[in-house]
């Protein structure tokens, strides 16, 4: 079905924005779609462009976490909105236009399924707001974004050189519960090309699948803060994909941050402290991604098969120009809950 894409003016946006608690919010809460398609069909609001798109609506994400809806979701983005250019894929206004127009009904049915929340109206309102505007910087916000989210991973992960199967990084990516995971990983300004995204994440599947570390989102943060270190000796944009995989293999297992099921599996209250410090992470102040009664899918144990371990791991992919990092004091003592990891300019 072929459609355009839309974007709010600069006008009606900040407006949306500045009111969007005292004179939208409740337009979800009720769900008066006829109210909000009358807003934003209002050719003062909202502006079509000559882009075309091949529309495809998107599965409503149940309140369960279901891992093939959001990789049929992801798929469905992509291949709809590749027209987009990343510059064009950074802008609020598309991405607010389009989730109000031709994907209101996923809109609104996010919010019915993981957002509303009659219980605790301040959580409710914080997350629609953040999930439905910008408010948490550029980069943190696409990766908050109902829309946006689904676009910018596959952007990242999709492997291209895969010809066969070019979505099993996000496949691999999405197979838990990965808001807050993705939020970690997005909004460091580590990111910046296609090769240090797919090394990062190429490094993080090895080491959960080939030796058993936990999965939360200390490997992505942490993946960022090691890269950083690297990036005062390297220019990151020079690494090439192998050696940013290479690089993570060797040192993530040496962050104190990440978790093996050789070192804490076996310790029951281990494991439980672990399970309970990753069930309720807060992304931002005005956002919670994993709701509450989804704890047990927030950190998923995988089975070992081996027990040579990380050293087997480290000495089959060490790059040679590259010494294996060490975790400094000053690391240790700040980073206490800031997984965001902001690379210098």
């Amino acid at each position: 079905m072929t459609r355009y894409i839309k974007y709010v003016t600069d006008e009606f946006l900040k407006e949306f924005k500045n009111e969007f608690l005292v004179k939208y919010a409740h337009l979800y809460k009720s769900n008066e779609m006829d109210k909000l398609k009358a807003i934003f069909s209002d050719p003062n609001h909202v502006i079509e462009t000559s882009i075309e798109y091949e529309y495809e609506p998107l599965e409503v994400e149940p309140k369960e976490y279901d891992a093939d809806i959001v990789r049929r979701n992801i798929r469905r983005v992509w291949e709809s909105l590749k027209v987009l250019t990343p510059v064009q894929a950074e802008m609020e206004k598309i991405w607010v236009a389009l989730a109000h127009t031709d994907y209101l009904d996923y809109q609104i049915g996010i919010f019915n399924s993981q957002i509303a929340n009659p219980d605790n109206k301040k959580s409710e309102e914080s997350s629609l707001k953040s999930r439905t505007i910008f408010v948490n910087g550029a980069k943190r916000s696409l990766a908050i974004h109902n829309l946006a989210i689904l676009w910018w991973l596959a952007y990242y992960f999709r492997d291209d050189q895969n010809i066969e199967a070019p979505y099993h990084l996000i496949d691999f990516f999405v197979s838990t519960p990965y808001r807050g995971n993705a939020v970690a990983l997005l909004s460091s300004n580590i990111i910046s090309n296609k090769e240090i995204a797919l090394g990062i994440l190429e490094a993080v599947k090895v080491l959960i699948e080939e030796e058993g570390m936990v999965v939360n989102r200390y490997p992505y943060s942490e993946a960022g803060k090691i890269l950083n270190e690297v990036g005062g000796v390297r220019i990151l944009d020079t690494l090439t994909r192998e050696e940013v995989k290479a690089i993570l293999i060797n040192n993530l297992p040496n962050s104190y941050k990440v978790s093996f099921v050789n070192d804490k599996a076996e310790d029951d209250t281990s494991l439980a402290a672990s399970k309970e410090e990753n069930q309720d992470v807060e992304i931002t102040e005005l956002e919670r991604p994993i709701e509450a009664n989804e704890t047990n899918h927030n950190v998923v144990i995988l089975p070992v098969e081996r027990t040579d371990a990380i050293a087997s791991v480290s000495e089959r992919n060490r790059v040679a120009d590259l010494p294996v990092l060490e975790v400094t004091t000053q690391q240790e003592k700040t980073e206490d809950d800031d997984d965001m990891w902001i690379a210098p300019v």
